[in-house]
């Protein structure tokens, strides 16, 4: 609205410029050379245009008459008839108004502040002047005179809501049209709400929430600049008049969301109460079935409300698949328990098949050997053995079966009876892998197999044999650093893949107080908590420097770093570990002069 109207003045007053710019333009051009006919046009100007109140032309002392200093003709309204009056005189000196100095100073058009033109219209008045030129230079003034009146009664027709009105200022913040109409040209913007008028006089154009200037209280004020004489024009709209139809529907909606709500409470109630009794029935037959009354029922007829009986079915449908559920988890119980206490008793026998670890040879000073089995299952195809075939020549074993569980252990136990029988000291340890080998293909295709290191040592001498059936080869702690290497030794396929293999033997020197140790992939193929190997390079660097600790803490200490390495993640396969220093034939000879 503020816009629209300020739009309004603007276009209104635009073309009033337009009209003294014209007079001037005449002028310069030369269409008027007596009094008479610049009187004479002066007053068609005004005939024909009836928005403004009067029009002047004011020359420079004895500018248009060499004989006349003051010639200022001025036609003006007049009870609807055009006025003359001739303005320059010893008391209407005019070359002191603003309307006359300030253009010709700047030698630009200018709008004046608001006046009472006393002596020339005597009224309320502000006064668009244009500076014209003879043979360049300045000769004097054109002016057209826009009257308050105008403004007050345009700005008074602006319809803002019921309370509402519009005012206009300035460019000094001075009231031209206001609601108190004793307030006009009395007082300022400023005065009332300097907010607003710092606003309103640097000619911006805004919306915001202040104080009515005229009655104090709240209100939302659109204001705009109106460029053509330099005005401001604003719209009041009073906050109580905007929000009251806002706050009257806001009421209505209240008692209508009351209303509803009790509505709503009522329904809810008798709802309630249709549905409460049958679902107290619910709930006590839920405590008895947590006191394990499974066989308690529902009546579905109890309720006409199709969601508590179909809630009814459901719950007599539960115990009934409870009972069920229940039977079966005894059932199942039964068999786990019963399969828990055989994989126990597998586990015993699978252990009791394996040889005493420590002290394993306690008559035998020449050797320390001990081993330990940590299975994946309760079962497992891991296995170890040591046994002495003749009085100087000891037998070591080392296995890993495919698979895990009872299967694995099986196929272990089997394995480990076919070596020990064929074991012997006239059969080079070859001639008894092959044997081994055949006898596990004869058993039909299991597809299973195992990974077997089979080796004999000279503990007089302290020379090993040993062939390997696919399996990891194993280390030797040697000399006093206790370096670690792996025992080169060429390998064969393991025993249960093809029926006739060869196994060639190896032949190893150790030296007093030299440590083999024997391991499967449990160990190198343990993954910690990123999924990365134990290996077989932390393998060495745990057993490094190991020549004087006890075999059976090398055991042990390997074992733990292990479970350390792999920080609580369940271990994937079956782990074995066999561990033999030879001390050599001269711990035997002290032992026996003792």
């Amino acid at each position: 609205m503020a816009r629209r109207e300020a739009g309004h003045f603007e276009i209104e007053l635009s073309r009033a410029t337009k009209i003294s710019e014209m007079v001037a333009l005449g002028l310069e051009k030369g269409g008027f050379d007596t009094e008479a006919k610049v009187e004479s046009y002066l007053c068609e100007v005004l005939k024909r245009n009836r928005e403004i109140f009067g029009s002047c032309l004011a020359f420079e002392p004895h500018g248009f008459n060499p004989e006349k200093r003051w010639y200022a003709p001025y036609y003006y309204w007049k009870d609807e008839q055009p006025e003359f009056v001739q303005l320059g005189n010893p008391g209407y000196d005019y070359f002191h108004w603003e309307w006359y100095w300030a253009p010709k100073e700047s030698g630009t058009a200018h709008w004046s502040e608001p006046y009472f033109d006393e002596g020339g219209g005597n009224t309320i008045m502000t006064t668009y002047s244009v500076p014209f030129r003879r043979d360049g230079k300045f000769w004097g003034i054109a002016t057209i005179d826009i009257a308050m009146s105008q403004l007050i009664e345009r700005a008074s027709r602006i319809q803002v809501g019921r309370t509402g009105y519009a005012f206009i200022v300035s460019k000094q913040g001075r009231f031209l049209a206001y609601a108190d109409k004793g307030r006009i040209m009395k007082s300022s913007i400023q005065e009332v709400n300097p907010e607003l008028g710092r606003r309103m006089i640097s000619g911006e154009d805004g919306f915001l929430r202040t104080q009515d200037p005229s009655t104090g209280r709240d209100a939302w004020i659109a204001f705009v600049p109106v460029q053509n004489g330099e005005l401001s024009l604003a719209v009041v709209y009073p906050e109580s008049e905007l929000m009251k139809e806002a706050l009257r529907q806001q009421v209505e909606l209240l008692v209508l969301g009351i209303s509803g709500l009790m509505v709503m409470f009522a329904a809810v109630i008798l709802v309630a109460r249709s549905i409460s009794r049958p679902i107290r029935e619910l709930a006590i037959a839920a405590q008895e079935v947590a006191a394990g009354r499974l066989d308690y029922k529902l009546s579905p007829n109890n309720t006409t409300v199709d969601e508590v009986r179909h809630l009814t079915f459901a719950f007599n449908k539960m115990t009934r698949d409870l009972q069920m559920r229940m039977e079966e988890l005894r059932y199942t119980t039964t068999i786990t328990e019963r399969l828990q206490g055989e994989l126990s008793g597998a586990r015993s026998i699978q252990m009791s098949l394996l040889p005493k670890i420590f002290p394993a040879f306690p008559d035998r000073p020449e050797i320390d050997i001990h081993a330990l089995i940590r299975p994946a299952r309760e079962v497992g195809g891991d296995f170890y053995d040591f046994y002495f075939v003749d009085e100087h020549r000891l037998c070591l074993t080392i296995g890993d079966v495919s698979g895990k569980g009872i299967g694995a252990a099986l196929f272990m136990a089997v394995t480990k009876t076919l070596l020990k029988s064929k074991s012997s000291a006239a059969d080079p340890i070859d001639v008894i892998m092959r044997q081994v080998n055949r006898e596990i293909c004869q058993g039909g295709d299991t597809g299973m197999f195992v990974t077997l290191i089979y080796a004999l040592l000279d503990t007089s001498t302290g020379r090993l044999e040993l062939c390997n059936a696919g399996h990891l080869p194993p280390l030797i702690v040697t000399g006093a650093a206790g370096e670690v290497t792996p025992v080169h030794c060429q390998a064969g396929i393991a025993l249960g893949l093809m029926r006739e293999a060869d196994y060639p033997i190896t032949h190893v020197q150790l030296a007093p107080g030299d440590t083999l140790v024997f391991f499967t992939d449990g160990i190198t193929e343990a993954l910690d908590p990123d999924r990365n190997f134990y290996a077989a390079l932390r393998l060495r660097a745990s057993i490094e420097g190991s020549q004087e600790m006890p075999v059976q803490m090398l055991t042990r200490n390997l074992a733990q770093d292990v479970r350390n390495f792999t920080a609580g993640r369940e271990q994937a396969d079956d782990i074995a570990i066999l561990a033999l220093r030879w001390k050599g034939m001269e711990v035997e000879t002290q032992a026996i002069s003792a």
